[in-house]
């Protein structure tokens, strides 16, 4: 008798579009037969007429923003219906090189989530900030042979590829060779300058928010990934793209908290989202699930048929998850304490702030804006003071946290602090500190709890400390998900209630640093122009 029976079910067939009411027998972790007639097994489920799907993937995720370790990542997406994800972990790789990569992929082998990973290609982004560790070509083709890899990850470093710097030349020509894909990071790229980028070897790009930037890029031989991060989110209108060119379009979550996973859902959001606007569900579920396995080569996954592998998930009709069979087997998670070495607690070469630095550029201010990773350069009189809290002008701080001792600070609007301060040693991608505060002392309160700690997101509102505690690399956690999550609520509270309007602000504040998305953004070495890319003197 085989293992498991999953009776009267709605699965979807990719080739007609349409769903088929079967019965699915699944044996020693293949589906063994689709039959109309109800099947014995060992265990049966009666699938009252729900839908039988395929596993969904996300295409493109850095597990850190989660700040969770990939163990504990995979067990908690599983639970939303994702069982692959593709994950760019260059969050850890900036803070520890190939060792840091090397854990995450060993510690991935305790999920029985198929989590399969790209390998970093701009370890640092650029040279214009300073990180902890180093990916370079030797390190890409190491990690080119392991099974795990699947991708060349996000080429962020646009103009180094567009004008043919060997080194991106030759890892683009290696994951070729690996018969893997190449990840790109195209935002605000058009004309030309795309085509050229695109001309270099890059396959896919995440970075669009709008349905014009999807279809100019498609029209220019790219994959597509829709996403719905934390501080990142796609217009309602972009998700008519998969209505014109099915085919094309994948899912992913990029950037995406614990806290928003538990409260919203993983790529199940993105899913009912485009179910929501009126997609129709085959099409909305091709693009969640057949679409990217086939993607990355996946294909035993992506269709529930005879001789596939049985990741699957029972969704209800409104894409609600009832059920979810992870190697033939009904999902049970398995809580197992890692063991974490010594030197990812302790990787903070970084003295107690004494001086917060004066901002250097004095008529220019980053303006941030709910939603959305762009950035606006805007020019304030010079005449303006460091703090202006009644016009919203704060002040934003870095601190490089690996032996260096550089410091900077510009001025941010769009944070709505009124007291306070708040800080991070989560900050893409080099995860230098980062804080936004209403005056000096308050900056140098948070940032230095974030010290003290070796890691973590910090806020101070006047009277009291508040934190996170991330001391694995300074950016994740082995904690339970949901304390962590309700830890990152409190925090969410906390800055609302002392004047933030932006829903996720630690979100926000963990990309001020990240110089290669436009337009204006700070590092430990200046204010840089990520539209002209380079740094203000």
């Amino acid at each position: 008798m085989i293992d498991l029976s999953v009776n009267n079910v709605l699965i979807p067939n990719f080739d007609k579009l349409i769903f088929e009411r079967v019965c699915v027998g699944i044996d020693k972790g293949l589906i063994v037969e689709i039959s109309k007639r109800p099947l014995h097994a060992e265990k049966v489920i009666d699938g009252d007429s729900n839908y039988l799907t395929p596993g969904l993937i996300d295409c493109h995720c850095h597990i850190e923003s989660s700040h969770l370790i990939p163990s504990v990542f995979g067990n908690e997406i599983m639970k939303y219906g994702t069982l692959h994800a593709v994950c760019d972990c260059h969050e850890i790789a900036n803070v520890k090189g190939r060792k840091g990569l090397e854990f995450f992929i060993k510690n991935a082998e305790d999920t029985a989530c198929n989590l399969r990973f790209a390998v970093p290609s701009c370890v640092p982004a650029t040279e214009f900030a300073t990180s902890g560790g180093r990916i370079d070509v030797n390190d890409v083709e190491y990690f080119l042979e392991f099974y795990e890899v699947a991708a060349l990850g996000e080429l962020m470093n646009v103009p180094a590829v567009i004008n043919r710097e060997n080194r991106f030349m030759r890892m683009i020509e290696l994951a070729k060779q690996h018969h893997k894909r190449v990840n790109g990071h195209a935002p605000r790229l058009t004309g030309k300058t795309l085509k050229k980028y695109i001309s270099a070897g890059v396959e896919d790009d995440h970075e669009s928010e709008t349905y014009e930037e999807l279809e100019e890029k498609i029209k220019n031989g790219l994959y597509v990934f829709i996403r719905e991060g934390s501080a990142e989110q796609s217009k309602d209108s972009a998700y008519r793209i998969i209505e014109k060119y099915p085919d094309k379009v994948m899912f992913c979550s990029d950037d995406k908290t614990i806290g928003d996973i538990i409260n919203k859902g993983h790529i199940n959001y993105n899913l009912k989202k485009a179910v929501g606007l009126g997609i129709d569900p085959i099409l909305s579920l091709k693009t969640a699930a057949y679409n990217g396995l086939i993607y990355y080569g996946m294909k035993e996954f992506a269709e529930v048929k005879k001789g596939n592998k049985a990741y699957l998930v029972l969704f209800d009709k409104t894409f609600n998850v009832k059920n979810t069979v992870v190697d033939g087997k009904i999902m049970h998670n398995k809580n197992i304490k890692p063991k974490i070495p010594e030197n990812f607690l302790n990787s903070f070469n970084i003295k107690p702030v004494e001086n917060v630095p004066k901002i250097g550029i004095t008529d220019l201010c980053i303006s941030v804006k709910n939603g959305s990773l762009i950035t606006d350069r805007m020019e304030i009189s010079r005449n303006t003071g460091e703090f202006d809290i009644e016009n919203d002008i704060l002040k934003l701080a870095v601190f490089e946290r690996y032996g260096h001792n550089n410091k900077q600070a510009a001025r941010i609007k769009g944070f709505g602090l009124k007291k306070g301060a708040i800080a991070s040693s989560f900050a893409h991608d080099c995860h230098n500190i980062l804080s936004v505060g209403t005056s000096d002392y308050a900056i140098k309160k948070a940032v230095n709890k974030v010290i003290e700690n070796q890691g973590g997101l910090a806020l101070y509102d006047g009277n009291e400390i508040f934190l996170l505690s991330l001391k694995i690399g300074g950016i994740v956690s082995d904690q339970d998900p949901k304390k962590i999550s309700e830890q990152v609520n409190l925090l969410k509270n906390k800055a609302r209630e002392l004047g933030s309007s932006l829903d996720d602000p630690f979100a926000v504040l963990s990309f001020m640093a990240l110089e290669v998305i436009p337009k204006l953004k700070i590092t430990d070495k200046g204010l840089f122009d990520a539209v002209n890319f380079c740094l203000l003197s």
